[in-house]
C-alpha cells in the first residue's frame, strides 16, 4: 500500500471519480464521506484549517483508500468535515481497512502529530476494531466515547394504511396546521435541487435559521461568515449531481419552514431545518418533517431517514431506530491519554447534578472572561479591575441622570445616509451575521430577541441604505419601568416614555449614531403625543454629552447607595435654571 499526501484537495476529476467510488465501497455510504463535502468545507475553511488528506494506492496505483484529516495550530489533528458531517471515517474496502489505518496512524506518529482527535466517527464501522488493533503498535493511546445517538427513521418499520401504504407519523398534525393557516392560503410543499432554483431561496432560509435561534436564546452557527460560505459551496457541488435537497412548506406565498438536506443513495439526510416563529403555536418544523418523511416513504430507492445529530425532543416521536457515533481521542503521552478519561469522567458525573452542571458552566464563563480580559488588558489592568468588582460587592454608589427632550424636530447632521427602523427578527438576524464576532453585540442581540414580543415596548434601529444595523434603541413606557441600575421601578406621567439601552456595536463607534438614533427616535414619539425620557449613568460622560449634543435637558438625578445589605435610593432636586414640568416629575 503506497501512501501520497495532500495538503490540498485538487480540482482533479480522476481523484473525483475514484473517492466517490470508494465512498460506494463502504459499509453505510453517506454524502458526508464525498470528494464534494471535503472541497466544499476547505473553500469555506482554508484559512484557518490545515487539510491532511491521505490517500493510499494498491499495487495496480488504484486508489484504494482515502482520509481527509485537518491540522491545527497545536499539532492536533481531526477529521477535515469534523464539524460539519454528522459521520466521519476511513475510506477503503472493508478488507483494507486495518492496513489503511495502521499505514495513516505510523504516518502521523513520523509527522510528529501530538493528538489525534476523531469526532462523529460511526459506532458500527470497521475503523472501529481496526485503530484499537493497530494504535499501540505506533505508540498511540486509545480512548473511545459516545459522542451522539442519531436518531433515524426506518422506512420499512412504518405503520401502513389500509392501502398497504406506509405511513408517515404525524399526519393529523399536518391536516390541524392546513385548517388554521387556511386565511393565508392553501399549504403545499416544494422541494429544490438545481443551483438556480436554490440560490436566491438560500439568503431567506440563512435569515430564518439565525433569527429563530436568536428567539431561542441561541447564536446560529450560521452567523458564522464561514459557515454561510460552506452552505453556498456544498449547496453549488452537491447540485450537480441532484444530492441536495432544499425543502420548503408554504401557506400561500408565504413560506413557514425551510430544510436544507440531502438524498444520497437509500438516505434522505435531515440536515438544517428551521421555520417561521410567528406560526410556531402550530408546529411547522413537525410538519415539513412529517412530509419529507412521507414523500420518501414513496420512493422505493430510499430505506432510511436520518435525522443527525442532536437530541431535540420532536425527533424522539418520529425515530423507531438510531445510530451512535464515537469521539476517538488518540494520544502518546500517557498522562494526557488518563487526563482526558479522567476529565471525561468528571463532566459526566457532573450532567447528573442539574445545578452543578449549572454552577460549573457559570465558572467556564467567568475563567474564559477572566483569560480574555488578561490577554487584551493585561495583569495589572485586570487586578485592578477585580479589585473595583469587589469593592462593588461591598459598597456602591450610583448615579443615574434623567434628560427630558422638547425639540421635536431633530438638528440637521451630515448622516443623510441613515434611517430609522422598526426593529424585527429579520433585522435582528442580519445583526448577529454582520457582528459575530462582537460577543458584547451577540449579547445584547438576545436581549433584544426577548423583548420583541413584551407587551409595551418598541425597538428601533438605525440603518444604512444597504441596510446594515449600525445603532440599536429600545422605547418602554417611563411609568412602570424597572429600572436594574436603580434596582426600583420608576413612576411618572402616562404619556411619557423611556429611552433605553442604547448600544452601537464596536466596530462603527465614533460615527454620531447614537445621536442621530436617539433625536429620531424622540422625534418620532413627539410626533405620537408622547414626551420622551432617556437617562444614563452619570459616570458615562460620552454618553452624558452625548444626549447634551442631541438637545436634550438634564432635569434631575436618583442615586443608588449600597453598604452590605443596606441600601436607599435619593432624589437631587432639579436644577433650577431649567424648571421641569409636570410630566418630570417621575420618582421611584
Amino acid at each position: 500500500m503506497r501512501l501520497v499526501l495532500l495538503k490540498e484537495i485538487p480540482d482533479d476529476s480522476k481523484l473525483h471519480q475514484q473517492w466517490n467510488a470508494l465512498v460506494k465501497s463502504v459499509d453505510r455510504p453517506q454524502v458526508f464521506y464525498t470528494y464534494e463535502w471535503a472541497l466544499a468545507v476547505q473553500r469555506a475553511y482554508g484559512a484557518t484549517l490545515c487539510p491532511l488528506v491521505f490517500l493510499a494506492y494498491d499495487d495496480q496505483e488504484s486508489l484504494c483508500g482515502v482520509v481527509a484529516l485537518a491540522l491545527d495550530l497545536d499539532r492536533s489533528v481531526s477529521f477535515l468535515c469534523a464539524t460539519t458531517g454528522d459521520y466521519c471515517d476511513f475510506l477503503s474496502l472493508p478488507e483494507q481497512r486495518p492496513a489503511f489505518v495502521s499505514t495513516v496512524l505510523g504516518e502521523l506518529r513520523k509527522l510528529e502529530i501530538k493528538k489525534i482527535a476523531l469526532a462523529n466517527l460511526p459506532a458500527d464501522s470497521s475503523t472501529i476494531a481496526a485503530i484499537r488493533q493497530t494504535s499501540h503498535g505506533h505508540g498511540w493511546l486509545c480512548f473511545a466515547r459516545t459522542a451522539y445517538v442519531c436518531a433515524q427513521v426506518s422506512l420499512e418499520r412504518l405503520e401502513r394504511g389500509r392501502d398497504g401504504n406506509r405511513i408517515a407519523p404525524g399526519q393529523k398534525r399536518v391536516r390541524r396546521f392546513a385548517k388554521a393557516i387556511a386565511p393565508e392560503g392553501a399549504v403545499h410543499f416544494d422541494h429544490n435541487r438545481s443551483w438556480d432554483a436554490v440560490a436566491p431561496m438560500l439568503p431567506q432560509f440563512i435569515r430564518a435559521h439565525v433569527g429563530r435561534f436568536l428567539e431561542i436564546g441561541r447564536i446560529s452557527n450560521l452567523a458564522n461568515a464561514r459557515r454561510r460560505i460552506f452552505l453556498e459551496e456544498l449547496a453549488k457541488l452537491l447540485s450537480q449531481p441532484q444530492w441536495l435537497v432544499l425543502s420548503r412548506m408554504l401557506a400561500g406565498e408565504r413560506v413557514v419552514a425551510w430544510h436544507y438536506g440531502f438524498q444520497f443513495y437509500d438516505t434522505w439526510f435531515w440536515y438544517q431545518p428551521t421555520f417561521d416563529s410567528r406560526v410556531e403555536k402550530h408546529w411547522p418544523g413537525f410538519c415539513l418533517l412529517t412530509q419529507v418523511i412521507q414523500e420518501a416513504t414513496e420512493n422505493p430507492a430510499l430505506t432510511t431517514l436520518d435525522l443527525g445529530l442532536g437530541s431535540e425532543a420532536y425527533k424522539a416521536k418520529f425515530a423507531n431506530e438510531s445510530r451512535e457515533t464515537l469521539y476517538v481521542t488518540l494520544q502518546s503521552p500517557r498522562l494526557k491519554h488518563w487526563a482526558t478519561q479522567l476529565r471525561y469522567r468528571v463532566t459526566e458525573a457532573v450532567k447528573t447534578h442539574p445545578s452543578m452542571e449549572k454552577l460549573v458552566r457559570v465558572l467556564r464563563k467567568e475563567f474564559r472572561e477572566l483569560r480574555d480580559r488578561v490577554r487584551t488588558q493585561g495583569l495589572p489592568q485586570t487586578f485592578a479591575w477585580a479589585g473595583r468588582r469587589l469593592l462593588r460587592t461591598i459598597w456602591l454608589r450610583d448615579e443615574v441622570l434623567f434628560f427630558e427632550w422638547r425639540n421635536a424636530e431633530p438638528a440637521p447632521m451630515d448622516l443623510k445616509n441613515v434611517q430609522l427602523c422598526a426593529l424585527d427578527l429579520s433585522r435582528l438576524a442580519v445583526a448577529a451575521m454582520k457582528y459575530e464576532g462582537d460577543e458584547a453585540t451577540l449579547e445584547y442581540l438576545l436581549r433584544s430577541t426577548q423583548r420583541l414580543r413584551a407587551e409595551g415596548m418598541q425597538g428601533f434601529v438605525l440603518a444604512t441604505d444597504d441596510g446594515s444595523p449600525v445603532h440599536f434603541a429600545w422605547v418602554a413606557p417611563f411609568n412602570g419601568f424597572f429600572c436594574a441600575e436603580l434596582n426600583a421601578t420608576l413612576h411618572g406621567s402616562p404619556d411619557c416614555v423611556l429611552l433605553f439601552d442604547c448600544w452601537t456595536p464596536a466596530e462603527v463607534r465614533g460615527h454620531s449614531y447614537y445621536k442621530r438614533a436617539i433625536e429620531l427616535i424622540a422625534a418620532r414619539m413627539i410626533a405620537n403625543g408622547k414626551q420622551p425620557w432617556i437617562f444614563s449613568a452619570a459616570s458615562n460622560t460620552a454618553s452624558v454629552r452625548g444626549l447634551e449634543k442631541a438637545g436634550s435637558v438634564r432635569r434631575y438625578s436618583l442615586v443608588r447607595n449600597r453598604l452590605l445589605g443596606w441600601e436607599r435610593t435619593t432624589a437631587n432636586q432639579p436644577n433650577p435654571d431649567t424648571a421641569p414640568g409636570a410630566e418630570a416629575s417621575a420618582h421611584i
